[in-house]
């Protein structure tokens, strides 16, 4: 059964003027901060972590943003990504599969 595609809006969490302010405008440690979204987000930073991410998001308007963005799209995926592929897909990615050389 096809179901039609629908929109789905993703709020994030606002901020208040007076918490935009207060926040940096860049990071200076982006490349780090990066991998510690993807391990909280992946549910597997340590609860110290994730206490030192939420003091830095605090401070950091970049890594922010960053955190609410991919927070949704996570939670968007989970949504729309719930029912099996169709058999016919399966199917056919299996044998592009078996086709392909191992090297």
């Amino acid at each position: 059964m096809n179901t039609p595609n629908k929109w789905v809006i993703i709020t994030l969490k606002s901020m208040s003027n007076s918490d935009q302010g207060q926040r940096k405008t860049d990071c200076t440690d982006k490349r780090n901060c990066l991998e510690m979204l993807q391990l909280i987000l992946d549910g597997e930073a340590t609860p110290e972590q994730k206490a030192n991410f939420k003091s830095h998001i605090d401070e950091c308007m970049p890594c922010f943003q960053h955190y609410h963005f991919d927070q949704a799209i996570k939670e968007l995926l989970k949504l729309k990504c719930t029912s099996q592929a169709p058999t016919d897909l399966i199917e056919s990615i299996k044998s592009k599969i078996s086709e392909k050389p191992i090297y």
